[in-house]
């Protein structure tokens, strides 16, 4: 839930009625303190709450994007966590505003003989060896609880008295934002699609155009009493703010009651805090772990957002089964050494192959790991980088979540180099712009490249494809396009099997059922509502999308079988 601050700085809204401040399950109390919390200027805020016996683990973040607004996550608790009792979460909150036993004892109303017990007992219970090592732990873990046993007093740069100082003084109260109700009189669906722009525009035109095919199949299907489906499109840089602010922005206006996009939520933070604070179901091809996590760790804020692929991950065992089927890796006694290899990858971004497990694994794979070069979205000298790489003699190099253009110019400087280089991809070459680039300069290395979502050669595959092509003049890329295809029809199942527009109706169907599409079976059954893989993820193939491995050649591209 989201609360506004007034056009005057530091002051927020107050509500009608101080008794009933306009949101169940907000009191009063807690109100106060997220006007003390916009007001003390702080980006963040974690604490316990405890309020008529009832325990809650409390977030607050300032949302600039979303207009300055304050963001409000509670989760309910059963009683104090940790294991701890109600005064030992007392003893520890007030051991880490840095008060003595004494001042503790007579906060409590209770003997610092009592207080002394109780602080060794808790150095026992928690592992810890000293009160630094409470007021650390109890900060990490976020065991300071609101309001403050006692009070607050003048202890300054400790940020939760700070928030409790400023709400004290608080004259107004916050107020949740106006919630947004769909237009009235609306019957139809109304979709909108994320498309990537800027340096990643190649990739934003397959999910737009995806999704319109999508849209287009559905409204072509429909009888007299069907549920149509609007299309609302914008393309978005997910590197440039106002990019980003413009396109969310559009979405919010044109009150749309569902959002697909690709990755434009790992690449922009703004996105993925859009998609929470939305409210409405949000679909997406981020395929970064921290995503799944951010869901699985907070589902009150969260609970709309699907990731209608398998993470990244699965990209690394997937490597890692294709070289140990590798002719290099299966030579026998008779090789004189084991095969080599280097990778090239994208620097940040969450999406990086190697890691500190990753050499161990390249050697019980039978290979040696001989060097990384992590670069940057674009690659200012592709030949220098190229003539580095090959200088360290490896028997494959991977290119790992480059962008087409600078992928494609190391691929075909490493050809120019080497013209018997093998190569291995992943994920770029699921872009059609990366063959029409390399197809010149492919030479006689295999090029090899894998995709956690994928369009299969099966019949469903086969038909998507064709009728891209038959609507767009052009074949489809191998991920995005047929990814954002079965977005927009798992939404519309979704919104026409529960006959509602009702966000929570949606996405309770969305966890609890299964949807075959293009790349696969969607099931979110897991907490972190993202799809599995197969092999990699889960041996069942049926409630799957299989993690796909490609080769690329002058007559196109073939999945290959590295299991």
């Amino acid at each position: 839930m989201t609360l506004t601050p007034t056009d005057r700085p530091g002051q927020l809204h107050q509500p009608d009625s101080p008794e009933q401040p306009g949101r169940p399950g907000l009191s009063a109390a807690l109100l106060r303190r997220v006007a003390g919390f916009h007001a003390c200027g702080l980006p963040s805020a974690q604490f316990l709450w405890c309020e008529d016996g009832r325990w809650a683990w409390v977030r607050m973040e300032l949302r600039p994007v979303a207009g300055a607004v304050v963001s409000v996550s509670v989760r309910p608790l059963d009683g104090p966590p940790a294991g701890l009792t109600a005064r030992e979460i007392d003893i520890i909150s007030l051991v880490a505003l840095g008060l003595a036993n004494r001042e503790i004892s007579s906060r409590l109303g209770t003997s610092v003989r009592t207080v002394t017990t109780q602080v060794e007992r808790l150095l026992r219970k928690l592992g810890q060896d000293s009160r630094a090592g409470l007021s650390a732990l109890a900060v990490d873990r976020d065991l300071i609880r609101l309001p403050i046993p006692g009070g607050v007093e003048h202890r300054p740069g400790i940020r939760m008295l700070d928030l409790e100082r400023h709400a004290a003084t608080a004259r107004t109260l916050a107020t949740p934002a106006p919630r947004r109700f769909r237009s009235a009189g609306r019957d139809t669906l109304r979709i909108g699609t994320i498309a990537v722009a800027g340096a990643f525009a190649p990739d934003g035109r397959e999910t737009a155009q995806g999704a319109a095919l999508a849209v287009r199949d559905i409204n072509a299907l429909l009888h007299d009493d069907g549920r149509s489906v609007e299309h609302v499109v914008v393309h978005v840089d997910p590197l440039d703010e106002e990019s980003v602010r413009a396109g969310l922005a559009a979405l919010t206006a044109a009150d749309v009651d569902a959002v697909t996009s690709s990755y434009a939520s790992a690449l922009s933070p703004a996105v993925f805090d859009f998609a929470a604070d939305l409210g409405r179901t949000f679909l997406h091809t981020n395929t970064w772990t921290r995503s799944v996590d951010a869901v699985r760790e907070d589902p009150h804020r969260y609970g709309h957002v699907f990731q209608t692929c398998p993470s990244e991950t699965a990209y690394r065992s997937a490597l890692l089964a294709y070289l140990r089927c590798h002719p290099a890796a299966t030579g026998g006694e008779g090789q004189r050494r084991r095969p080599r290899l280097a990778v090239i990858e994208l620097d940040g971004y969450g999406c990086a192959v190697t890691d500190g497990t990753f050499a161990a694994r390249v050697h019980d794979s039978g290979w040696t790991a001989v060097s990384t070069h992590r670069v940057g979205l674009t690659v200012d000298d592709a030949d220098a980088l190229a003539a580095e790489v090959l200088a360290d003699g490896p028997d494959l190099v991977v290119v790992s979540h480059l962008g087409v253009e600078a992928a494609a110019a190391l691929q075909n400087a490493i050809v120019a180099h080497s013209p018997r280089q093998p190569t291995y991809h992943i994920y770029t070459p699921s872009v059609p712009g990366f063959a029409r680039r390399t197809a010149r300069g492919a030479g006689e290395g295999e090029v090899i490249w894998s995709t956690v979502t994928g369009r299969p050669d099966d019949p469903l595959g086969r038909r998507f494809s064709e009728a891209y092509a038959r609507t767009f003049g052009t074949r489809p890329g191998r991920s995005q396009a047929s990814a954002a295809y079965d977005q927009v029809r798992m939404l519309h199942t979704a919104f026409s099997v529960t006959g509602s527009f009702r966000p929570e109706a949606v996405d309770a169907y969305l966890r609890d059922g299964a949807y075959r599409g293009v790349n696969g079976t969607y099931l979110f059954a897991e907490p972190g509502q993202s799809s599995s893989g197969y092999p990699y993820d889960t041996a069942d193939r049926s409630l799957s999308q299989p993690t796909l491995t490609y080769r690329l050649s002058r007559h196109g591209q073939e999945v290959i079988n590295v299991a």
